[in-house]
């Protein structure tokens, strides 16, 4: 089992660092990229899952090094250069975890209030208070992506404990209780490519506990069959129940 409280001191140590009185993270790339209907995106180090399917391993989400160290001025700036060039009005910090060291992406958030800003995360680092400082930004969109839809699924994609799948959802409920709208500042993603119709459902009706209209907005994913990402599910000896090819055509692995 790898322990998420052991991978963050890991990405705290080695891609996480203040200098004068910012907090710095390291970046692999910068990009304007097709999903959300266009966004300007920025890539950025360090994880503290390690999912079993995911697209980013090779450069970020499984590093600790590597990349650029960037100040959240920096990174704003890139993203709303990429933003303007291309008319994106959305922005996001995607490929690791960027609720690792807060303060870092709550100020790009804050650079960025004329831009739509997509908080992707796992939610494993949500808290009351982070839940409260994320729903006091008007242009913060939370999308947790939930790994699998049982913990036994969650633990099978990412080799964590089991109990780590309900905080995912309880990242969910604090969001919505600290005053974000359901389907519209907060929504649930979920991983299920792994799952059956029956584990799915089993998510649909615990998402629909804390508010009947998240079991409505699920984005769900699946698997992408990226020749990398098929070797690491070979690894660890994943096969998926849902896949597509990269073009979005629905795939089996072989």
């Amino acid at each position: 089992m790898i322990d998420p409280r052991r991978l963050l001191d890991l990405v705290l140590k080695y891609a996480v660092k203040e200098e004068g009185g910012a907090v710095y993270r390291r970046y692999k790339r910068f990009r304007a990229d097709r999903w959300y209907g266009g966004i300007a995106t920025a890539d950025v180090v360090g994880c503290n899952l390690r999912c079993g399917m995911c697209w980013a391993w090779r450069n970020t989400s499984f590093a600790l090094t590597g990349g650029e160290w960037m100040a959240p001025e920096e990174v704003a700036a890139r993203l709303e250069e990429i933003a303007e060039r291309r008319g994106y009005r959305q922005a996001r910090i995607s490929g690791g975890e960027p609720l690792i060291a807060p303060g870092h992406v709550l100020r790009v958030v804050d650079l960025l209030r004329d831009y739509a800003f997509i908080v992707e995360t796992n939610g494993l680092l949500i808290d009351r208070a982070l839940a409260k400082e994320l729903a006091s930004r008007p242009n913060a969109v939370v999308r947790v992506s939930i790994k699998g839809a049982t913990p036994e699924e969650f633990s099978r994609i990412t080799m964590s404990p089991p109990q780590y799948f309900n905080a995912q959802l309880e990242a969910i409920r604090l969001l919505v209780e600290s005053g974000m709208e359901p389907c519209r500042d907060v929504y649930p993603a979920a991983m299920l490519g792994f799952s059956t119709d029956e584990s799915a459902k089993k998510l649909e009706r615990a998402l629909g506990e804390i508010d009947p209209r998240l079991a409505e907005c699920v984005d769900v994913e699946y698997v992408i069959l990226y020749p990398h990402v098929v070797k690491l599910m070979r690894a660890r000896g994943l096969v998926p129940t849902r896949a597509v090819a990269p073009n979005g055509v629905p795939a089996f692995m072989i």
